[in-house]
């Protein structure tokens, strides 16, 4: 495909964006005319008229838009279509839509978000995948995010953590850890973690310098203290204490955190 094809298609695709959330919007269609189906489709209707549906409006297509609100609309309309589905595929739920006039009883499920709220979103359960050690789902999952809202450093620190447990994908952690890192010169803990993977990498010099420059941002940081400890050895214990006691005692502009 070339350049010239992939911007029609995009153009077409954000026409159809627009198109399609005004129609639902305009005069509040419901699930089935929204899916292109009659009230007497048959369960496999269902799920091909779905299939359609969810290709059109597929998350690889949302993440192309540029445009915020294009975006919103567009993962408005990917919601609703799964919301359509899972009711008309869930007889109980179906018979009750229609009883109440093509209605949905659970509004909320189809409550409008950000893209910058549903990267939170995405975030959130990133970090509780990571909690969990489920590090390549979590790794896919801060990515969405970052695609979705390219302005937290959290979200590139999570990234790289992720990654780091990931022999095969060090090097792309690397690349995350250091925007982070660019983002925030004030956190050591991007430091510190820049460390740690180039400690898993087995190359202690340059884990050694990260360390050193997260004790320069933050002069008593325990975890960079003790690695830095573990790779110079016992003979610069003395040294290493004479650098924490001038961090407590003198207050410097690196030594405090941004507020």
């Amino acid at each position: 495909m070339t350049g010239t094809d992939k911007s029609t298609d995009m153009m077409e695709f954000e026409s159809a964006v627009n198109f399609f959330y005004n129609k639902v919007k305009g005069k509040n269609t419901n699930y089935y005319e929204l899916l292109g189906i009659s009230t007497t489709a048959t369960h496999k209707e269902i799920e091909t008229a779905y299939q359609k549906y969810s290709q059109e409006f597929s998350t690889s297509k949302i993440r192309q838009l540029t445009d915020s609100d294009l975006q919103r609309k567009a993962q408005f309309l990917s919601d609703m279509g799964k919301r359509a589905y899972e009711v008309l595929t869930n007889f109980e739920k179906r018979v009750q839509y229609e009883k109440t006039g093509f209605r949905d009883v659970d509004p909320e499920s189809l409550k409008e978000t950000t893209a910058v709220d549903k990267a939170s979103e995405i975030y959130k359960k990133a970090k509780l995948l990571y909690n969990q050690k489920n590090f390549p789902l979590a790794a896919k999952a801060v990515e969405e995010a970052i695609i979705l809202d390219p302005t937290k450093p959290d979200y590139y620190h999570l990234a790289g953590a992720c990654e780091t447990q990931i022999p095969d994908m060090r090097r792309k952690a690397e690349s995350n850890l250091q925007k982070a890192a660019s983002m925030e010169a004030w956190n050591a803990e991007h430091q510190v973690a820049l460390g740690l993977l180039f400690l898993a990498e087995r190359l202690p010099k340059r884990a050694e310098s990260y360390f050193r420059k997260a004790l320069e941002i933050e002069p008593n940081h325990m975890i960079a203290s003790k690695k830095l400890r573990e790779l110079t050895g016992p003979e610069s214990s003395t040294m290493d204490k004479v650098q924490d006691t001038l961090g407590k005692i003198l207050p410097t502009f690196f030594g405090k955190k941004k507020k």
